[in-house]
């Protein structure tokens, strides 16, 4: 217990105590975001005592009862993914006893943790009045309920990478690996796990059977691929600001080519799975909703933007794994970086409203109803983020100091 309890004041030592002018000033400023989408997430709450008024809460964005998911859920499927693709550098360092990503599994968990905080603000959001969710809380688990299952496999992904970071940080602090004890029985049980958030997530969208664009058998394979895709190309980028920001800290360049691979094989997957629902769509699909719906999505009627979004994701995502299967490209950093970003990018597209919106427009009852998300919803949003990558900048930086101290000289200063 108290070698435990060294390690916790470790790492808040490290994130809080230590570090650069720069450091700080990233800090701060993410700090200063995330509280002004507090702030107005706290306003909306208690618009009838600040403005007077009768109406507040999710009244006052642009959400309705013909579209009630929007801006939050929409970037709460987008994080989900990334914290699912967490496990995949420990996957590749403690299965495959990969040297080389044993130095960098523990970005996968902080990151995981990072995602799974954005995931939980967004649904606090979008929850509007969060003390009113404890009203549920007696009757929780309801097997039978999908909501509860994502609930019980988001919460114990979240508290099994704590118990990762912890572990890694104790261990490596004091120059001592892992031990397999501990690394086989949390590779059984979290790889599952990692997987079945995405799964959940894409379950409860089937679930809802009035909304014929989400009933695809196809919609959880294509939510894991596409996570895949964005996790690690996530990690990559937080691996080149580790290398560029953290004196002293490398990696071989193979890191970054088989991560590569699994990020261009996932947008090919992924790409594969949109052809052939627009194959099944509009070949052969004789329930006219879910043909409008698709129009929707794919055409843009009513809402341009959707259809923007999708063909964004068909470009970007077919240039990434054009890109990425090029040897000039795939055998530099700066071209490992380029097909990163473009891969972000397009499954930010893919993955966001173009995944929510269409379900809504039109109604079940043909109502179309066009949604475009209000400022309010933006800055919460934008807050909501701010919040995550704070988290990932304060444990990022005290985990890398004890991969340094494990893996580098202990000395090293960043």
């Amino acid at each position: 217990m108290a070698g435990l309890l060294e390690t916790v004041k470790f790492i808040l030592a490290e994130a809080l105590l230590r570090g650069s002018r720069r450091y700080y000033l990233a800090a701060a400023g993410l700090a200063m975001v995330a509280a002004y989408g507090l702030y107005v997430w706290i306003f909306v709450q208690h618009a009838p005592i600040f403005l007077g008024t009768e109406e507040g809460g999710l009244i006052l964005t642009n959400l309705s009862d013909p579209v009630p998911w929007g801006l939050y859920v929409s970037f709460f499927v987008f994080w989900v993914g990334v914290a699912a693709a967490g496990i995949m550098a420990g996957v590749a360092a403690y299965v495959f006893n990969d040297k080389e990503f044993m130095k960098i599994a523990v970005i996968g968990e902080v990151q995981a943790i990072a995602a799974l905080i954005i995931v939980f603000g967004l649904i606090m959001a979008d929850v509007g009045r969060p003390l009113r969710a404890m009203v549920l809380l007696p009757q929780l688990p309801n097997l039978r309920s999908m909501l509860d299952w994502d609930f019980i496999v988001l919460t114990t992904y979240l508290l099994l990478n704590v118990i990762a970071l912890v572990a890694t940080v104790h261990y490596y602090r004091q120059d001592r690996p892992i031990p397999r004890s501990f690394l086989v029985p949390f590779i059984i049980v979290a790889a599952p796990f990692a997987i079945g958030i995405h799964t959940v997530t894409a379950f409860i969208f089937q679930a809802l059977t009035a909304r014929p664009i989400w009933n695809s058998p196809l919609l959880a394979p294509r939510f894991v691929a596409t996570a895949f895709a964005s996790g690690p190309a996530i990690m990559l980028l937080a691996l080149y600001l580790a290398e560029r920001y953290v004196s002293g800290f490398r990696v071989d360049f193979s890191v970054y080519k088989k991560t590569l691979y699994v990020v261009v094989c996932s947008l090919i997957i992924g790409l594969y799975f949109t052809l052939s629902e627009a194959q099944e769509i509009f070949w052969y699909t004789t329930e006219p909703l879910k043909r409008a719906q698709a129009e929707v999505l794919f055409l843009g009627y009513h809402l341009p933007y959707v259809a923007a979004l999708m063909w964004l994701w068909i470009g970007l995502g077919t240039a990434a794994a054009v890109l990425g299967v090029i040897p000039r490209v795939h055998n530099t950093r700066r071209g490992v970086l380029l097909v990163s970003v473009l891969a972000v990018a397009a499954v930010l597209a893919e993955k966001t409203m173009t995944v929510v919106i269409p379900g809504y427009v039109p109604g079940v009852l043909g109502e179309v109803v066009p949604y475009y998300p209000s400022p309010t919803e933006v800055a919460i949003t934008v807050g909501v983020h701010a919040l995550g990558l704070l988290v990932f900048l304060l444990l990022g930086r005290a985990a890398l100091r004890a991969v340094m101290i494990h893996y580098f000289k202990p000395g090293a200063q960043h």
